[in-house]
């Protein structure tokens, strides 16, 4: 089967659209992240929808006299887009470590042992990921904006009721400042517009970059699974070649030009590929630990502040019988779930199929080989002995236990906030 090419094709697209450089596919050799008129594109891009949306939507909670039900539901959106902006530093100033990366996943690791069945499902798996996601964000946002228009019926429907002392204001489906009157059909209609376009624009930039962030992970944790069939089959796959002949690899074109060469000598070659594999995966992923541990760090604490507060307004919600805030509530509790989820699970199989290529060892009929070759087994299962983990900024291993703490840890500061009030 061919192997498949561009990855992360959607990806590339969408982070392209949303202003955060211009991502180049590996097999175009260019990292240039902003050439030509794109920069003054990705600058009016973040400094109207991103910088301009979240700065009016942080002010918000801060401005005159809220209610608590306002307060809490705005200041999950401000907690999370706040803290959002350290991952947009990272995607503007890291672009080209973050290119390299995908080179290696693309281009680099294509000279070894590979599985193209195996690597086009991780794609199709990646894709459906994504895809979902941004789904359920469209329901999300539409669900808040439909319960706007349906507040804002509401109070076009008690207009006439009220004299013009008692009226209540007219409100936006989502609280942010505006520092303007919108009060008018006219104002209203382009304030709801420019609002639906920031919500939607800061709402795709944390869904894309969550998602391809764990599209990585997957498609690193996938290339070590194939490490292990690589070191499984290694013994009988080089019988194989010196039976039948060689096929197109490195290995190969040695075995051809020195026919006379031993088994002992073609299985010496195969086993420093596995070996040469393993290191530039583990590189990799060091590499990728190194560059996005911020970016983790920032979802951690985004995760635990946004759900521990979405929490509690859920329980304000249903006790009043709110069921279209309600619903809207609900749907941003399950998106900062999913959001730390994906990140959490996919770093976990990760260290979980890099620990099992000591077993893969295990498995490659070491016993037949000759002594000569068997240290550098040793080598590779000795290597597997320190685990590979990405981390927060060091703080914490990502995994499914940090998950855990981190919803543990949410609930009791929901449950401290609910006595509170």
């Amino acid at each position: 089967m061919d192997r498949p090419r561009r990855y992360f094709a959607m990806h590339f697209l969408l982070l392209r659209f949303l202003g955060l450089g211009y991502w180049h596919h590996p097999d175009e050799r260019d990292t240039r992240n902003f050439p030509g008129l794109y920069l003054y594109y990705a600058i009016l891009t973040e400094l109207v929808w991103v910088a301009g949306f979240v700065g009016l939507e942080t002010v918000d909670p801060f401005v005159g006299e809220k209610d608590l039900d306002r307060f809490m539901f705005s200041l999950s959106f401000v907690i999370t887009h706040n803290l959002t902006l350290i991952k947009l530093y990272i995607f503007f100033f890291k672009n080209k470590e973050i290119q390299e990366i995908v080179h290696i996943l693309e281009i680099d690791l294509q000279m070894f042992y590979q599985n193209n069945k195996r690597n086009r499902r991780t794609v199709k798996v990646t894709r459906i990921l994504t895809g979902a996601f941004l789904f359920f964000g469209w329901i999300t946002i539409g669900n808040s904006n439909v319960y706007g228009i349906i507040q804002d019926i509401r109070w076009k429907a008690d207009f006439p009721l009220y004299n013009d002392t008692e009226r209540p204001p007219r409100t936006l489906p989502q609280p942010i400042y505006i520092p303007w009157a919108y009060q008018t059909d006219k104002s209203y209609i382009s304030t709801f517009l420019l609002e639906s376009i920031g919500l939607l624009w800061t709402g795709h930039i944390v869904m894309t970059i969550d998602t391809f962030i764990g599209s990585v992970i997957l498609h690193m944790s996938n290339q070590f699974a194939i490490l292990q069939e690589a070191l499984v089959t290694v013994y009988d796959r080089t019988r194989m070649k010196l039976a039948k002949g060689a096929g197109n690899t490195a290995a190969d074109l040695d075995l051809r030009m020195n026919k006379e060469e031993d088994f002992e000598k073609a299985l010496n070659i195969a086993l420093m590929d596995c070996i040469r594999q393993h290191q530039l995966l583990i590189s990799c992923v060091e590499k990728f630990a190194k560059t996005y541990s911020y970016g983790f760090m920032t979802q951690l604490l985004s995760s635990m502040a946004a759900i521990c507060v979405v929490m509690v307004q859920v329980s304000q919600d249903a006790s009043s019988f709110k069921s279209i805030r309600l619903v809207t509530s609900l749907a941003f509790f399950a998106a900062m779930i999913i959001q730390l989820a994906i990140q959490c699970f996919t770093a976990n199989e990760l260290t979980y199929q890099a620990s099992l290529v000591s077993e893969s060892v295990m498995q490659c009929k070491w016993e037949r080989m000759p002594p000569r070759l068997r240290p550098l087994l040793i080598m590779i299962m000795m290597r597997t002995q320190r685990p590979l983990r990405l981390t927060a900024a060091g703080f914490a291993n990502m995994d499914n236990n940090c998950f855990l703490a981190i919803m543990k840890a949410a609930y009791s500061y929901y449950a401290v906030l609910s006595q509170k009030q």
